[in-house]
């Protein structure tokens, strides 16, 4: 009955409500400075115990905002999506979120694609923005391809933005190749070195991705390659390690570094039981008006 008591305020109904993608709030007024440091994250799935510790530091870290690299949730149905951005909510304070669409995001267990749930929750699937003298330019490769429309679009975006930015940041879900020896869990070949190309080009400073579930750094013809590690999807390397990206722009000079973090036992298996009672068994709830709290609590080990 003790061990029960601790996990009271986890049903449906607590907590704040939703809070949803940039695109769907309210910004400020406030001129950006060009010198600013801003946050990368990736593939954070249902593993609360690090994502939610990397959304406080991040809060708290003076980040002026945040880019989510793909597969925020497990799998792509609307129950997934309220239930993170309620999570979201108690630990992003006021730190601004762009995202851009994984996998999982967009495909549900029959493995049917749709971007509706990824419209409403965050906004558009491609996309730019701006802060201080940086361009941030989002794309969709959540199939594994990039449209030919997405490529007149990209090309003619760039165009536009290297003439008025210093620096020019590109994220995706998908990597354009795959850094490790002999795997290809990336774009097929001719479509990432198309972008690859583009890049190079109009001068890109970065491209930001994740899907590998694994950090990787490394710099080709002038533009850098940062493979987001995972913030709580299964790593898929060894040794591995949690964590985000850090990036301080500073006028014209650009710093990356790795934050390593270490999974929260308590934050997860408080994650777990949530997800559980709020998403997976919902059927189980309504035996707390019978049995009462602790009961379901205690079921749900």
């Amino acid at each position: 009955m003790a061990l029960a008591l601790l996990f009271i305020g986890l049903l449906p109904g607590e907590g704040p409500p939703p809070v949803y993608g940039p695109a769907l709030q309210k910004r400020g007024s406030e001129a950006p400075s060009d010198s600013f440091r801003f946050a990368v994250l990736s593939d954070s799935h249902k593993g609360w115990g690090v994502f939610k510790p990397i959304m406080k530091e991040i809060a708290t870290d003076g980040c002026s905002f945040a880019v989510h690299c793909g597969d925020f949730v497990a799998q792509g149905k609307e129950d997934r999506y309220r239930f993170f951005f309620r999570e979201l909510a108690e630990v992003k304070g006021k730190t601004p979120i762009y995202f851009v669409p994984g996998n999982h995001d967009v495909y549900d267990k029959s493995n049917t694609y749709s971007l509706k749930n990824f419209h409403t929750y965050c906004g558009p699937d491609y996309y730019w923005f701006s802060w201080g003298n940086s361009a941030f330019v989002v794309l969709n490769d959540a199939q594994s391809t990039i449209s030919d429309d997405q490529f007149r679009w990209l090309e003619t975006t760039l165009r536009k933005l290297r003439g008025r930015f210093t620096h020019i940041f590109v994220f995706m879900h998908v990597p354009p190749f795959d850094p490790r020896a002999g795997k290809s869990y990336c774009l097929p070949e001719p479509i990432g070195k198309r972008l690859m190309r583009l890049m190079e080009r109009f001068k890109v400073d970065y491209v930001f991705s994740g899907h590998i579930h694994c950090y990787f750094r490394e710099v080709i013809n002038g533009v850098t390659y940062i493979v987001a590690p995972s913030t709580g999807g299964t790593p898929r390397c060894s040794p591995f390690s949690y964590g985000y990206i850090r990036i301080a722009v500073q006028g014209q000079e650009l710093t990356d570094s790795m934050i390593q973090v270490k999974n929260d036992w308590w934050l997860q298996l408080q994650g777990d039981i949530r997800y559980e009672l709020r998403v997976r068994n919902p059927f189980l709830l309504p035996l707390t008006a019978v049995m009462g709290q602790p009961f379901l609590y205690l079921l749900a080990f």
